[in-house]
């Protein structure tokens, strides 16, 4: 029997959802497991979404260098930059938390003090959850959102010809501290999905090159980047890291090439950047080079396992 590193996660995943067999697909369920968030039965025009993030120390953040404020945003924000993926809105939150007993109280109120800050910029309420002991601090949210049916955005939705695009700047997240202090792109998305068919959407948690292929395997067409066009944040310092870094909290889209003219060059003070397109169909991504020379994207970022 393979160990989960020797498996990896994305291999693990399919692995267990093989076993979860027909109960993950059960009454109300319209798309399960597979995407930045379930979808279920809703009523009239609307849709609801439900997903689910965990923050851990010691692999999301480290106590000794994020303050406890930032620990409690990052733990409901990057639930909520999920929501924003499908297109839709925060709606209602649980929060679990798991703390050593040593703990200070005044820790945890900082901590849920960056969450209620949070859920008040996005309009969410957070209505329950759970306390246990635990070796290291470890934030579990379960979100519920709303999306309109005509806007809910899937990442499977990509096909050959669509322009493939980016909102913000990538890398270098850690170095920066923007893995913490990031800002969900709800506002970005909700313009977006407004303004043209987007085909496929997700955000940018372990890293542009990782998501693309996640993006590929879902939509099952071969997607390439322009490596000069990919736009890189300054605490990155190179393409590689802008490609590789994880935790950028950014959105990934695609849209027609019809459509491709209609996306804003900037929402707000969010620039967007088209860095590629869907060239075929298939399961594979690539980067063409300065000089034209078209490789595969082969992603050497963090893993899970």
């Amino acid at each position: 029997m393979p160990s989960v590193h020797a498996l990896g996660e994305v291999a693990l995943i399919d692995r267990l959802t093989r076993r979860l067999g027909v109960v993950r697909r059960g009454r109300g369920v319209q798309i399960g497991i597979g995407d930045d968030a379930a979808v279920l039965r809703g009523s009239g025009r609307q849709l609801l979404l439900f997903a689910s993030d965990m923050i851990v120390d010691g692999v999301h953040f480290r106590r000794e260098t994020v303050p406890a404020r930032w620990i409690g945003w990052k733990a409901l924000a990057a639930n909520v930059s999920d929501i924003a993926a499908m297109g839709g809105r925060p709606l209602a939150a649980v929060v679990s938390l798991g703390v050593p007993p040593a703990t200070t109280a005044r820790f945890l109120e900082d901590l849920y003090g960056g969450i209620a800050r949070c859920a008040k910029r996005f309009r969410l309420s957070v209505i329950g959850g759970d306390t246990v002991r635990a070796p290291r601090v470890v934030v579990d949210v379960a979100i519920l959102g709303t999306v309109k049916r005509r806007h809910l955005t899937l990442r499977s939705g990509a096909r050959v010809g669509d322009r493939l695009f980016v909102t913000g700047r990538l890398g270098g997240s850690l170095k920066s501290g923007r893995h913490a202090r990031f800002m969900p792109r709800v506002r970005e998305a909700q313009a977006l999905v407004r303004r043209v068919k987007v085909h496929a959407m997700m955000d940018l948690s372990d890293g542009l090159a990782s998501d693309l292929w996640q993006m590929s395997r879902a939509s099952r067409v071969v997607l390439r980047i322009r490596r000069t066009a990919v736009p890189v944040a300054r605490a990155a310092g190179s393409i590689e890291h802008a490609l590789m870094d994880g935790e950028d909290f950014e959105l990934l889209f695609a849209v027609s090439r019809r459509d491709a003219a209609r996306v804003p060059g900037r929402i707000g003070s969010c620039p967007v950047t088209r860095i590629g397109a869907a060239v075929a169909r298939g399961v594979a991504v690539e980067q063409e080079g300065p000089n034209g020379r078209i490789r595969p994207l082969i992603p050497t970022g963090f893993k899970h396992f």
